[in-house]
């Protein structure tokens, strides 16, 4: 999803290179220029096509930006699928008429970059100085805070669990849960790992503070987790699959891959492993 951000962020600088280092060598770009409904294959043609559309559309957005991006969201009914809804505003050269449009664009993401981008998009009113519409655990009408932790071993292997139950079902993630009226953030992390894992573990700092969002095919909310990750260590117990889990297993985080974790679960992996190395336990 921040890979998706970069390319909004660079198309409104208007830095190609930027734009560049968001796509594949292999991409597939559909309908995404304006006035054009071609498709695309190739970095090489992609740039091209996109330097010509910079230098021939400026942004008539507030503080001269082209896009403002109200949501992005990963797709549920695809694995690398990532939705971003937009709004545009557009001038075609010096003394064209200013277009503003209401649209969403569908990314594949694979290996870091962009490997396909489609968009779909519809005139709108003038949005002068507006900004896009604010965005149960199942269709919430609220964000629901979550807890996870990575529990690094004395071995250096990280805990994972099979989750048993959508979002996720099927797929191997970090360990944790939902918060509870009431319950501080370390008494939740601690709690969730004890019941999905049968770990006993010290709960030790924050290591990332991220959104997980996912939509359904009409772009509804479907969840919304503001999720809190923190840096564990186990202290008693055995580890076995408890409630919400399917399965357990001990991970090397060089190996991370064979189990198949998205690319979030990487990257804060990556961070604990390092801030447990100078933590003083």
């Amino acid at each position: 999803m921040d890979l998706v951000q970069a390319l909004y962020r660079a198309a409104n600088r208007g830095d190609l290179d930027a734009v560049s280092a968001c796509y594949g060598a292999g991409c597939v770009v559909e309908h995404v220029f304006a006035d054009d409904d071609g498709v695309y294959t190739g970095l090489e043609v992609v740039l091209e096509k996109w330097a010509a559309d910079l230098r021939e559309y400026s942004g008539e957005l507030p503080g001269g930006r082209r896009f403002e991006v109200g949501r992005v969201a990963g797709i549920e009914t695809g694995w690398g699928w990532v939705r971003a809804e937009w709004l545009e505003g557009r001038r075609r050269g010096a003394d064209g008429p200013v277009e503003h449009l209401a649209g969403h664009s569908d990314f594949w993401i694979e290996d870091g970059t962009i490997r396909r981008h489609r968009s779909v998009s519809r005139p709108v009113g003038d949005l002068g100085g507006s900004s896009p519409p604010a965005s149960s655990r199942h269709y919430p009408s609220r964000p629901i805070v979550g807890i996870g932790a990575v529990i690094v071993t004395d071995a250096a292997r990280i805990v994972l669990v099979k989750r048993r139950h959508e979002p996720l079902a099927r797929q191997w993630s970090l360990p944790g849960g939902m918060l509870e009226l009431g319950e501080t953030l370390e008494a939740g992390t601690a709690r969730e790992i004890l019941e999905e894992t049968g770990l006993v573990v010290d709960v030790g700092p924050v290591v990332e503070v991220f959104d997980r969002i996912l939509v359904d095919d009409e772009a509804q909310v479907r969840y919304h987790f503001v999720l809190v990750d923190h840096l564990c260590r186990p202290l008693s117990g055995e580890l076995a699959a408890g409630s919400d889990v399917s399965d357990v297993a001990l991970a090397d985080p060089a190996d991370l891959a064979s189990f198949r974790v998205n690319e979030k679960v990487g990257t804060v992996v990556a961070r604990a492993v390092e801030m447990n190395r100078g933590h003083p336990w």
